[in-house]
Order: C-alpha cells, then sequence, then structure tokens
C-alpha cells in the first residue's frame, strides 16, 4: 500500500542536512580523491579531462571551477536525478536512516502533474498505435521504429476532449490543467483539450524527467507547432530537446549538435548524429547555453539553410560564446534542414555536412569585412566596430584575443581596436570596482567563517546592510543571528540555518572553495571596517535625499529624525575620535 508522501516538517528537513554525506553523495556520480581537508574529481555536471570539481566535507560544499556549478548536497542530489525537492529529502532520508511521518495516501500537495504527464504519454502513444493516419504519416517521412520507440512519439486524436475523457476518472481537472494538458473555454466554460489531431514529442528535462509536450499539427491547423504551456514544470527556454537522449554521447564526444526542431534532432539521429538537440523552435537562450556547457565544449550549429536560419546562427553565436563554448556551423544548402537532406540525400549526407562544420565566428566575422575593392577608412570602421562587438562576449581572453589578431590582419588595422573602445575602459572600470565590492565582501564572511580566525566581538561587528550583496547580507545576518545565542557558529551551521536560492548557493559555494582567499586573521577588522565605511557614506547620501524630499512636503519631525541619524553616523566614520567601533541602533 502506498503510505501518501512524507510530511517533511522543518525538523526532518534539518536532520537531512546535518547527516547527509556530501562525499558520499556525490561518489555516487564521480570518482573523488582526497586533497587535504577536501575532495576533487572530474565534474559529473560537464564532460572534462582535468579534474575541477571540489567538495569540502566540513562545509558541505560542492563547486566547479570549470562549468561553475555549487551547492549543497541535496542541490546535487536533485540536479543530477531530476527529484524536485520534496523527493530529494525523502530519497536523502532513507538512505541515511532518518525517520519520515507519512500522510494519508491520497494527500497531495498541489496538482499532481507529474502523474497527469505520464497519464497524457501513455494515452498519446496508444493511440499512434491505433492511427492509421499518424503512423502513415511517420511511415512516409522514414522514421525508424527504433527512434519512435526511443524518443516516445505519440499522437492526439482529432477531438475536443478525447483526453480529458480518458483521463479525468483518474486525475483531477486541476492536475490536468496545471500540466497544461487541458485548458477552459471562455465561450462555454468547458474544458477542451490542448492538443489535437498533432503527432506528440515528449520533452523532457535534463535528467529525465518528463515536463511537458511539443505538438505538430498534422491537419490544416495554421500553427505547424505548439508546445505546453508554461507550467510549474516547463519553462521552455530552460529546456532542450532529445538532451536526456543525447547526453551521454554528448558527453563522449564533447560535442553537441544544435538544430531547430524535433524532426531535425530524430533526422540526425537516424544519420548516426547521436548528439542532436533542439532549442524548440525559439530564439537561443543563455540558460540553455549554460546546459549545453554543463555537458559538451563545443556547439556544432545544424540550422535551416535559409535566411531565418542564418539569422537564428547569428543571434545564437554571442548567447553560445557567453556560455564559453567553441561553435562551428554545418553548411545545408538553401531551403534545406536535416531532415529534408537525410529524405532526399541520404543520412551520409547529414553526418557528413556536420564532420565538415566550419568555424562559425570566423565565417561570420569575415562576412562583415568588405572586398578589398570597397575596403577604405569609413567601412574599416564600421567593421572594426561590428566585429569588436561581436568579440565582447567571448570570456576566454585568449581566444578573443586570437579571434582579433585574425580579423585584424584582415582588415589592416591594429587589434588593439577589437580589444578597446570608447566606453568600455569606463564599463571595465566599474566591473571591476564591483568585483572588487563583492571580493571584499566574499573575503570578510570567508574570513568570519573561518575555524582559524579570532571572531570580534559581537558589538564590534558592523550592521548587514553593509553588506551590499544579497547573498552575502544574508549570510552575515544568519551569522549573527546565531552568534547572539552566545556561541560562534561554523560555517556549515551558517550555511544550514540560511534560505538561499540555487543560483546564489553557487556563489556561496564557489567563494567557500576558493583557495586563493586569503585568511589571515589580521584580514578581518580592517575588511569589515572598510565594509562600515562604504556603508555609511552610502547611508549618508541617502539620508541628504531623503532630508530634501522632507523638506520638500514640510514634514519637520521626519527631517529632525534624519539630522538626528546623520549626525550619528557622522560621529561613527571615524571611531578612532569616539572610543566606539560600529554604529548600533538600538530599539
Amino acid at each position: 500500500m502506498n503510505p501518501g508522501r512524507a510530511q517533511l516538517t522543518p525538523e526532518v528537513v534539518q536532520a537531512v542536512k546535518s547527516t547527509v554525506d556530501i562525499v558520499d553523495v556525490a561518489g555516487d556520480f564521480t570518482s573523488l580523491k582526497r586533497r587535504g581537508r577536501k575532495y576533487e574529481g572530474l565534474c559529473p555536471f560537464h564532460k572534462e579531462k582535468t579534474p575541477s570539481f571540489h567538495v569540502d566535507p566540513d562545509l558541505g560544499l560542492y563547486h566547479c571551477f570549470g562549468c561553475g556549478v555549487g551547492g549543497d548536497a541535496i542541490k546535487m542530489h536533485m540536479e543530477l536525478t531530476g527529484d524536485d525537492f520534496p523527493a530529494a529529502i525523502e530519497s536523502l532520508a532513507h538512505r541515511y536512516g532518518i525517520q519520515l511521518v507519512y500522510g494519508p495516501a491520497r494527500e497531495q500537495q498541489g496538482p499532481d502533474i507529474s502523474s497527469a504527464l505520464e497519464a497524457a504519454q501513455a494515452f498519446f502513444r496508444r493511440n499512434l498505435q491505433s492511427s492509421d493516419f499518424a503512423r502513415g504519416y511517420l511511415a512516409n517521412r522514414r522514421i525508424p521504429d527504433d527512434l519512435i520507440r526511443d524518443y516516445g512519439l505519440g499522437y492526439a486524436p482529432d477531438d475536443w476532449q478525447a483526453l480529458h475523457t480518458a483521463l479525468r476518472g483518474r486525475l483531477s481537472e486541476e492536475a490536468l490543467a496545471a500540466a497544461g494538458l487541458i485548458a477552459i473555454s471562455e465561450k462555454t466554460n468547458r474544458f477542451y483539450d490542448r492538443f489535437r489531431h498533432r503527432l506528440m514529442f515528449p520533452i523532457h528535462s535534463a535528467t529525465g524527467k518528463l515536463v511537458g509536450f511539443g505538438g505538430r499539427a498534422l491537419g490544416d491547423d495554421r500553427a505547424k507547432y505548439i508546445n505546453s504551456a508554461e507550467t510549474a514544470a516547463f519553462h521552455k527556454g530552460s529546456l532542450l530537446y532529445g538532451l536526456s537522449q543525447a547526453k551521454r554521447a554528448v558527453r563522449d564526444q564533447g560535442r553537441v549538435v544544435l538544430v531547430e526542431g524535433y524532426f531535425d534532432v530524430i533526422a540526425m539521429v537516424a544519420s548516426g548524429v547521436p548528439t542532436a538537440v533542439a532549442a524548440m523552435g525559439t530564439a537561443l537562450t543563455p540558460e540553455q547555453a549554460k546546459l549545453i556547457a554543463r555537458f559538451a565544449d563545443e556547439v556544432v550549429l545544424g540550422y535551416d539553410g535559409d535566411e531565418a536560419g542564418e539569422k537564428a546562427a547569428a543571434k545564437a553565436l554571442p548567447v553560445l560564446m557567453g556560455a564559453g563554448l567553441g561553435i562551428k556551423k554545418a553548411a545545408f544548402p538553401p531551403g534545406h534542414d536535416p531532415d529534408s537532406i537525410r529524405l532526399e540525400d541520404g543520412p551520409e549526407t547529414v553526418k557528413q555536412l556536420v564532420e565538415e562544420a566550419q568555424d562559425a565566428l570566423w565565417d561570420h566575422i569575415q562576412e562583415l569585412i568588405p572586398d578589398r575593392a570597397e575596403l577604405n577608412p569609413r567601412a574599416q570602421q564600421k567593421a572594426a566596430i561590428q566585429i569588436r562587438d561581436l568579440l565582447q562576449p567571448i570570456r576566454q581572453n585568449l581566444v578573443r584575443a586570437g579571434y582579433a589578431r585574425r580579423a585584424a590582419q584582415r582588415l589592416g588595422v591594429p587589434e588593439t581596436v577589437f580589444l578597446r573602445r570608447d566606453g568600455v575602459e569606463l564599463f571595465s572600470q566599474g566591473m571591476q570596482r564591483r568585483q572588487e565590492t563583492r571580493s571584499e565582501e566574499e573575503k570578510a564572511i570567508s574570513l568570519l567563517l573561518s575555524p582559524d580566525v579570532p571572531t570580534p566581538p559581537l558589538e564590534d561587528l558592523p550592521p548587514p546592510n553593509a553588506f551590499f550583496n544579497s547573498e552575502m547580507r544574508n549570510i552575515f545576518s544568519v551569522f549573527c543571528a546565531l552568534y547572539s545565542e552566545g556561541r560562534v557558529p561554523s560555517a556549515r551551521e551558517v550555511i544550514q540555518a540560511q534560505e538561499i536560492n540555487s543560483e546564489g548557493l553557487d556563489s556561496v559555494a564557489r567563494f567557500l572553495l576558493e583557495e586563493s582567499i586569503p585568511e589571515e586573521s589580521a584580514d578581518l577588522l580592517p575588511t569589515l571596517g572598510r565594509l562600515r565605511a562604504r556603508w555609511i557614506k552610502q547611508r549618508q547620501a541617502e539620508i541628504q535625499r531623503d532630508i530634501q524630499s522632507a523638506q520638500q512636503q514640510g514634514d519637520r519631525a521626519r527631517i529632525d529624525e534624519l539630522l538626528e541619524e546623520k549626525a550619528q553616523l557622522s560621529r561613527h566614520r571615524h571611531p578612532q575620535m569616539t572610543g566606539q567601533i560600529w554604529p548600533h541602533r538600538r530599539s
């Protein structure tokens, strides 16, 4: 009998966080070797040859200095298994013998989207087997039976309520609607099937979890393709169709072939190119590029050989470069895509075009350089600006410099033209100042959490607002709250006690595992002092603006309050003059 879902009380969650062994969890996915008090190995999130994946059992954190992922053991389990948070806690609790209390079997937190999607997939697959029309369509496109099975293709009947009628006895309408399978008509106020008379393509997350569907019209519907509506499980801009099937081959080859649509993916696989994925007909997003970079170092663009395909490739270049990926482009003939080439010229041609793919960035740069007959100072300037902007997203300095050198030789200008520009120096200085700000805050937190650095008295610490970065401020606030209980908390206690989002957990793991951050006790008080002084300066400027606003409104009480706060801050700005170290707000 199904005992229902575990009741995840704060005590259970905390017990899992305190008990779980991150080295044990990481060891399920990669081989780790001890390096001092830490462990390192090949990253399980992306393909690499040199270990850049670090695990700290004392902090309970991991971080890859290659692809940038990081977090705690629970996040690692979620990312690598596809479990959501409740399922991860339940799984880890079982693993480490933590007792769970289960609610009634029928108790459900929110609509059961996963069950609705799984039931719909089974429904679509059954209907494909019973539809001569749909099976005939696939036969005409020469889709092999093994790929129909492996990619779970199905068919949505040409009926307004076929799915709704078939599933509503087992699943609630709320669950079907939340899964994006049915919608309610504004005219009739009745539910109808979202997908009708369409070939159905199940869409999975990178870990293989079914999250939605894409449907290809088999009739005269003006919308040739539609996807599941955005739901709690389905975010099109962060998914890649076919990645769950391709990721093993992608890791082995270090390369993804990026195409435009569902049939293009299947055509590539049928042509002996198992690393194909698709962005499902939308412009490539930074999230999708980062997802590719977790598994591969290089992308081959297999976009259609038409004007739209060329524009899509041009838009994808900076996005992929920003993720640190190498980019090639397969030259499909005008008017053709991978599927049409496979059907017309055979699968060998498709595979050959992929293998012969050329450097997409250099090809694009050459397109921007005028012919020698048209090369004049104005043309040089225009091309240089375009190339300079094109190279800006490249994160690797040597790669960017290499393209700049080649472009400079072709265009007949100094390569520094591509690496500097009016305003770029100011922008770079601003970025450097922001990085210095973040580094200062990270350094302060790292020193506070270091077991080797003496901790100042609580009254000598600055206010949390001295930390401008929200994640650093979050950590510091939790540290102070635990410290106020009478003992200095460990780094692990602070991390476990706070609420922190996934992106923030990445950054926290990165800087806490970064070996280059100095841990000298003499640095702590000056570092905190600089943060305090910076905060006071900012707060004084804010107060001055508030005073001007209060003067315009004639709010004398507010003005007096602000002037008093400003005077207190001025006294505390130079603590050596007052005998005090930090300003305090007392209730």
